[in-house]
């Protein structure tokens, strides 16, 4: 026998080999038809299991970023050099303590040449009523030395803001986001001493599509996915009434009244809004198939041991599988040969353990 007799005796043997194998193989579909040793047509083989519904919570899984629940600029409302900085950039403050605290200069001497002339002019408008008792006044010098003592008391109202806004203080409790000034700068009114910002509580932003938004409303629980991997637990705060104009999406917000020593501003994540109980089926991945039409679907057996094209909407997913709705209650859902069999077609069935094909 030459060498070419040889090499096409092997090549031959490996196709046999290789049909055989296929037909041998207790994992495979046969997907055509043969007769069996009496004569008669073998069905194909398919695996299914017996899956059942059971109630489940729908999740609507939104993109989302934490947020600052407030965010102000402390600027100052007189003018004059910076003389302390009590709280430095990054630091937590408590409502009422001093950010940052302007020179008093003359201010001081103000209040106080303020409140004598304030207590000049009441004597002089006392003097004057009781002359005007004994009728030695007139009532337009009575009037003009009420006006003063008015007057006066407005310029020590005045000067008493004037030396209190010396000292910007914190409105809330937050951290010290940004410092824009330095001990010695000179503050004009109206200048951003510093920027303060709020994150206890923390604010969880996203959008929920149109279709959806029906569904959210204010009080919900909402668990948040960090990408840093922190899970966090809130509230629907606030839902808008009209959509993002880009988007077309409505913005919603989730409070954390209490979202650790590690909360910051800014942090990509993704919520979990409760979208209520369905009933679904748990199924592998793998069971999910493609109608001729592109619709992602199951493919059953009926009672009649008949394939069945179905449907289905994935709800969620989890470590054993993924739930899904659109299958009746009981369902023999083909797990092995799904892509081998059709819509019609009478096969056997051999009903495999849930476990066994859901967690593989």
């Amino acid at each position: 026998m030459t060498d070419k007799n040889l090499i096409a005796g092997l090549i031959a043997l490996a196709i046999v080999a290789w049909l055989f194998s296929g037909a041998l193989s207790g994992g495979r579909v046969i997907a055509e038809e043969g007769p069996d040793l009496s004569g008669q047509p073998t069905l194909p083989l398919v695996r299914a299991i017996q899956s059942q519904a059971e109630s489940r919570t729908v999740y609507l899984h939104v993109r989302a970023q934490t947020q600052a629940n407030r965010v102000v600029e402390l600027r100052s409302e007189v003018h004059g050099r910076v003389d302390e900085i009590p709280a430095q950039k990054g630091t937590s403050v408590m409502a009422g303590d001093v950010v940052c605290r302007i020179a008093v200069d003359t201010r001081q001497a103000d209040l106080e040449r303020a409140r004598a002339s304030v207590n000049s002019a009441a004597l002089e408008h006392q003097g004057a009523l009781d002359m005007k008792q004994r009728g030695l006044q007139s009532e337009i010098e009575t009037a003009r030395l009420a006006a003063q003592m008015e007057a006066a008391r407005a310029q020590l109202k005045a000067a008493e803001l004037s030396l209190a806004k010396t000292r910007i203080v914190a409105p809330f409790s937050g951290t010290i986001n940004d410092q824009a000034v330095e001990i010695g700068d000179y503050l004009s009114t109206g200048q951003i001493c510093a920027t303060l910002m709020e994150i206890k509580p923390l604010l969880v932003v996203g959008q929920v599509a149109e279709r959806e938004i029906s569904r959210v409303t204010v009080g919900e629980q909402v668990e948040i996915q960090l990408i840093n991997g922190e899970v966090l637990n809130g509230t629907v705060s606030y839902v808008s009434r009209s959509p993002d104009r880009q988007t077309r999406a409505f913005p919603i917000e989730v409070t954390v009244v209490d979202p650790g020593e590690n909360a910051r501003a800014g942090l990509s994540g993704e919520m979990r809004l409760p979208m209520g109980d369905e009933m679904a089926h748990l199924i592998s991945p793998a069971s999910l198939v493609l109608n001729d039409a592109g619709d992602v679907g199951v493919r059953l057996v009926d009672s009649e041991d008949t394939v069945r094209f179905v449907p289905v909407t994935v709800v969620s997913e989890d470590l054993d599988g993924i739930w899904v709705r659109g299958l009746p209650a009981a369902a023999r859902v083909i797990t092995v040969g799904q892509e081998e069999v059709f819509e019609g077609q009478t096969v056997r069935v051999e009903i495999t353990p849930l476990g066994n094909v859901v967690r593989s």
